[in-house]
């Protein structure tokens, strides 16, 4: 009998002698070691805390992008529009737009004639200069309205224009006459205090919008031409002039002690505001007819438009000035476009606090 692996006892204890090849053979049969458990928290918060800052970084990003392109495009054009803002975007719909310009219901097309920002009341004024004079969409109504004459022979687009400026310089005025110089009084009660923050908050949220808008209204299907300095002005008006309303409201309710008188300034502010907009879309309103013929007349699409402009700039040295001294009010408007909402986010606290 061979005794070469016999173990030995001794008391409770069992000595068993192993080779080599039987300490191999034991570790093949040992069981994996186990996973790395699933719900770890640890684990978890940092997968949360990855996939957040990712998103965080991924829209920072994604504005960035924008905000530069933005900034190196002309507001008269929107040439923003022709180029990627990411490499993973869409290919901008530029041809798609120029092939559906034709396709568009009369509402369509005036809805697209209203939201040109380039069109304001200069650019209806200049449209009855050269064609609304001729009283064709009356005719084809066989009715007279009085908006459309008179909008010719007492120029009431460019009365609204300049109502609006008067009754914001009056505003203006009064507040600087009668401002003591106190930046900080921290003197209002405390149904002042709020009132002031919840319009700050409202405008911090509207204060992104005003940028949408920006966006949005320079992407239509066709636009008016670029070919003249009322285009310009228009433009600016439309986009300058709303954004020194929500910023003089904001200051005109902070000086305010009458809690009422806070609301109807900022009512009055919302009303001025809108009165070109209102006029334009009350004349199309009873006058479809007339934006569908600037429409299909008078507006041209994005390529057509790109075209007018570079042949306008290469022909005429007045308009190269006008570009050259609108340049920089441009630029600041659109850094003033950016910063609001900075500017209503510092109102939510230094308002009530200072009030």
């Amino acid at each position: 009998m061979n005794h070469d692996k016999a173990p030995t006892t001794t008391g409770r204890y069992v000595d068993i002698n192993l080779n080599e090849d039987d300490i191999e053979h034991s570790h093949s049969h040992l069981p994996p070691p186990p996973p790395p458990h699933e719900d770890d928290p640890t684990r978890h918060l940092l997968n949360e805390y990855k996939s957040c800052k990712k998103v965080i970084y991924d829209n920072i990003d994604f504005v960035h992008a924008h905000i530069k392109a933005k900034w190196m495009d002309s507001m008269l054009i929107g040439t923003e529009h022709n180029h990627r803002v990411l490499p993973d975007c869409s290919t901008p719909p530029v041809r798609e737009l120029t092939r559906n310009a034709a396709n568009l219901s009369d509402e369509e097309k005036t809805n697209i004639v209203i939201n040109d920002p380039k069109f304001g009341m200069f650019s209806l004024f200049e449209y009855h200069l050269t064609r609304g004079y001729k009283n064709e969409v009356l005719k084809k109504k066989n009715a007279v309205y009085c908006a459309h004459i008179f909008s010719l022979l007492a120029g009431l687009p460019v009365l609204i224009f300049i109502a609006q400026w008067t009754m914001y310089m009056s505003l203006i005025y009064n507040q600087a006459r009668t401002f003591d110089g106190n930046v900080c009084p921290n003197s209002a009660h405390i149904e002042h205090k709020l009132m002031m923050f919840a319009v700050s908050t409202i405008y911090f949220v509207r204060s992104f919008f005003l940028w949408d808008n920006l966006t949005q209204r320079t992407r239509l299907n066709k636009v008016l031409p670029v070919n003249d300095i009322w285009v310009i002005l228009d433009t600016f008006q439309e986009f300058g002039f709303n954004l020194m309303v929500y910023g003089a409201n904001l200051w005109l309710i902070f000086t305010e002690e009458n809690l009422y008188d806070m609301v109807l300034n900022s009512v009055a502010m919302e009303f001025l505001m809108n009165l070109d907009n209102e006029f334009e879309t009350m004349y199309f309103t009873y006058l479809p007819e007339s934006a569908v013929d600037i429409y299909d007349n008078v507006f041209v699409t994005y390529e057509k438009n790109l075209q007018i402009f570079t042949e306008t700039s290469e022909r005429s040295r007045w308009f190269r000035c006008i570009q050259i001294i609108s340049f920089i009010p441009f630029k600041l408007l659109i850094f003033s476009l950016m910063t609001f909402p900075l500017f209503c986010f510092f109102m939510i606290f230094y308002g009530p606090l200072c009030k």
